[in-house]
């Protein structure tokens, strides 16, 4: 009898506690100033709505939305791998509801759909630069990724991390497919030896671009046209050849499920929100608009950027982020190097494997492919067998660094000891 009346008041307890509410709770990698205009936008339009909104990167939003007992009503983000367990998990609201058109979306953004999340504007990106910093410095216009290559560079680049900006990881992802493993990280590192430094937020890079504490780098086009808005001498150019990043929405299952999930996802789809999206807080390109500078878009491995996603963040971390410093020095030395003309036949041969040092990553694609690595290696910091890996991939690169960095000083050093004779 006491087991009856125990789940009698259990299920009241949980029939009461899972009434909709008004309370919308969000979570975004956006910004929350970028959201607030639009959120005041639909409390007009429904004055009993209450937001929330939780922004978070996309590794503590994944931990967030990995418990069973979480109150979020709507993710909003250019991250696909947000959605992806949701999807997985069917922890989304049908969006069958709504009147927007899939097959164009799907043509549009090449094929780029998820089910039951729904595409509300898109965005692509590029170099931004300080065009003062760049007289000052007398630099040139950089117009594509190997020209921040160039040792003219050298200190005078930022950039954001995969691991902490999925729009970054589309960056370096799009890098290695489109110039393969092998070069395209001997891109990455070379790029890496000419950063002043690794924001910790995406938009970090436009901040210290506007501030002049950096003159270029990779950046979302949204965050660069916020800062054209305030500043004359920020430019903006598309990478060629790069994907559309389109911008997610979702509706999420939940015990105290919002009443205005699925008509705040309706609202961002509205004429009314698509006419004024690149003009609005989010800087967004409509679903139907065309882009102020036109660049061929070539589309990315989804599948092929989700199964690697945590190792290419983790590699990059450990080969450029903690390897700064290092980097730094290593191509300052190679591109001093470089200068000399007289090398003899075994110093270039030396010059040659100091590139290859600095320029190769501690695994190579062969077990970059390695599904058993892949599933094991997380992002937690208390994994122990993530922890060994990274140790030895950091301690590898180190290894090749310091040996490049010490046979370009015997090579410069040789090259004085020439001069004296």
């Amino acid at each position: 009898m006491m087991k009856l009346i125990y789940a009698v008041i259990l299920l009241f307890s949980l029939s009461s506690w899972a009434k909709p509410t008004d309370q919308l709770i969000i979570l975004t990698t956006f910004t929350v100033e970028s959201l607030q205009p639009l959120l005041k936008q639909f409390k007009q339009l429904y004055p009993e709505v209450h937001f929330t909104v939780l922004h978070r990167r996309e590794i503590s939003g994944l931990r967030l939305l990995s418990y069973d007992d979480h109150d979020i009503d709507i993710v909003i983000s250019s991250s696909r791998s947000l959605f992806t367990p949701l999807v997985e998990k069917e922890r989304l609201l049908p969006l069958n509801v709504l009147n927007f058109d899939t097959a164009f979306q799907q043509q549009r953004f090449l094929q780029d759909s998820i089910t039951n999340v729904a595409i509300f504007g898109y965005s692509g990106y590029g170099l931004m630069w300080n065009n003062d910093y760049l007289e000052k410095h007398r630099l040139p216009l950089p117009n594509k990724w190997e020209s921040l290559a160039d040792p003219r560079y050298f200190n005078h680049l930022v950039m954001s991390s995969p691991a902490r900006s999925g729009t970054t990881h589309v960056m370096v992802e799009n890098i290695l497919q489109h110039y393969g493993w092998k070069n395209g990280w001997k891109l990455l590192l070379q790029i890496g030896g000419n950063l002043s430094s690794v924001s910790a937020r995406s938009y970090g890079v436009k901040d210290s671009i506007a501030r002049g504490l950096a003159g270029v780098g990779p950046i979302i086009d949204s965050y660069a046209y916020e800062s054209q808005k305030l500043f004359p001498f920020i430019h903006f150019s598309y990478q060629p050849k790069s994907p559309l990043i389109p911008s997610y929405i979702a509706a999420v299952k939940n015990l105290n499920q919002a009443r205005r999930s699925i008509e705040f996802i309706e609202f961002l789809l509205s004429e009314e929100i698509q006419q004024n999206l690149s003009t609005s807080s989010l800087n967004k390109y409509a679903l139907d608009q065309t882009m102020a500078q036109p660049f061929e878009i070539t589309p990315i491995d989804h599948k092929l950027m989700e199964e690697r996603s945590i190792l290419v963040k983790q590699l990059f971390e450990q080969t450029v982020n903690r390897q700064l410093i290092r980097l730094n020095q290593a191509w300052q030395l190679i591109h001093k190097v470089r200068q000399r003309n007289d090398l003899s036949s075994e110093e270039l041969r030396q010059y040659n494997l100091a590139i290859r040092l600095a320029s190769t990553p501690p695994i190579s694609e062969a077990q970059s492919r390695n599904s058993q690595m892949r599933s094991a290696i997380s992002m937690s910091r208390t994994d122990v067998y993530t922890a060994r890996l990274l140790d030895e991939w950091r301690i590898l690169m180190a290894e090749q660094l310091d040996q490049a960095i010490s046979i370009c000083e015997k090579l410069l050093e040789g090259s004085k000891h020439e001069g004296n004779r």
